[in-house]
């Protein structure tokens, strides 16, 4: 639960009250000089959830200004409310207001329609809020601000035979928005934003792309989900974090001279492929991916420069991990698993044991194999092989990399990484 959570909460609530206060209180002076009590009484509730609903339906569409655009809401908010208080006071001072069809159809408008309209727009604006807080809690302001509709009315019904004027309760309407538009603007400050870029429904479900922020921030994240799983995630405005598979790549790449063959499974979006093919002149790679929307997003959002399909020293596939992995037959230095490619089926074991077998059979002699930037299964390769536990903090979150090996791998270049030299895994 984060913006509709703890002290999010609390600003619908107030905005309930509100809503419950201002029927309740346009009910009593619209029907006090009015005629026909039923039939005041369905026309005041008609046009008062008519009203309602009329701002709820006109929530703010989403985009980069939404915040703004509710700010202003909350202001036109506080004049509706405003005005409903002065003409509420001129209607019980002036009594003949309610003697004409003229001053009853405009109590009925400005004492009724328009604030509730208003808190109406104003808790669209907040729904709209909700669903894009960089999916965070996906409950609305609607359970909360009906909450504080029931508090309004019986807190109506309790003061307003005790107030000296119904239209004092509407100034406290007043104090109430302002104090919950103050602590709604806090809560926003510490809001995560969410911009979608690019979003598509696939086999294995939704996939989008992502900028999120921190409202208020100028860093921001461009992250890639895969049913709801981050697949890559990349930092904007500021110096970029090497991709754990990269820093890997770099700690073995070899000599110019000396070929090199990297194979990828679930790495659809990684940017390993690029990095090598610019850092080495002969090196080939290999990419096996479950998604071709997750290829598409990667060479439009992240640059990673790949197409399904071959091409001069790239190879990209896509399907079944399983049936991908069982088809490969050459050998490669460096076989890289990246599990957040397999999160959303269910993690480690998203792999089935006989394309966990056969990844470590595509090691060459003196090839390494890396998974991450989660742990891996505990029986990932054969006896007699070394591990390397690599430990990073990335953006608050732990990057756990291990490396399998016949040999011991050079790791001297891996900058930002803890080394956590382990002893042979367990089959």
């Amino acid at each position: 639960m984060s913006i509709v959570g703890r002290a999010g909460w609390f600003p619908p609530l107030l905005v309930g009250v509100c809503v419950g206060i201002c029927a309740e209180v346009a009910a009593g002076i619209l029907l006090y000089a009015g005629n026909g009590l039923m039939r005041s009484v369905s026309t005041v509730l008609v046009v008062e959830a008519a009203a309602l609903s009329v701002g709820l339906w006109a929530a703010p569409a989403p985009g980069p200004d939404l915040v703004e655009r509710l700010r202003r809401r909350w202001l036109m908010c506080l004049i509706a409310f405003l005005g409903a208080a002065l003409f509420g006071t001129s209607w019980s001072v002036v009594r003949e207001f309610g003697d004409t069809a003229v001053g009853q159809g405009m109590g009925l408008a400005i004492l009724a329609a328009l604030p509730l309209y208003a808190a109406g727009s104003v808790l669209g604006g907040m729904s709209e809020v909700a669903r894009s807080d960089a999916r965070g809690a996906q409950t609305g302001p609607g359970a909360a601000a009906m909450t504080g509709a029931a508090l309004g009315f019986a807190a109506t019904g309790f003061l307003l035979p005790r107030a000296p004027l119904p239209s004092s309760l509407l100034v406290a309407c007043l104090i109430m928005l302002s104090f919950a538009g103050i602590l709604y603007g806090a809560v926003l400050g510490r809001r995560p934003v969410a911009l979608i870029k690019a979003e598509r429904s696939t086999s294995a479900g939704d996939a989008s792309v992502e900028d999120r922020r921190t409202a208020g921030e100028k860093i921001s994240r461009r992250v890639l989900f895969e049913g709801g799983h981050a697949r890559r995630e990349i930092v904007i405005g500021v110096d970029a974090v090497v991709p754990w598979e990269v820093a890997v790549a770099r700690a073995l790449l070899p000599g110019p001279d000396v070929p090199w063959r990297v194979l990828v499974a679930g790495g659809g979006a990684s940017a390993l492929p690029r990095a090598v093919l610019r850092e080495h002149p002969t090196a080939t790679v290999v990419v096996l991916e479950r998604l071709e929307a997750i290829v598409e997003f990667g060479r439009e959002h992240f640059d990673t420069e790949l197409a399904v399909g071959d091409a001069e020293r790239t190879s990209v596939r896509v399907g079944n991990l399983d049936d991908l992995v069982d088809e490969v037959t050459d050998s490669y230095d460096l076989v890289v698993v990246d599990s957040a490619a397999l999160a959303s089926l269910g993690g480690a074991r998203g792999l089935s044991c006989r394309s966990r077998a056969k990844l470590v059979d595509l090691v060459g002699a003196a090839g390494t194999l890396a998974w991450g930037p989660r742990p891996g299964p505990d029986s990932a390769v054969a006896d007699g092989w070394s591990q390397v536990v690599l430990v990073r903090d990335v953006l608050g979150a732990e990057q756990s990399v291990q490396l399998w090996s016949a040999t011991t791998p050079a790791l001297e270049r891996l900058d930002g990484f803890e080394i956590r030299n382990g002893g042979p895994p367990q089959t």
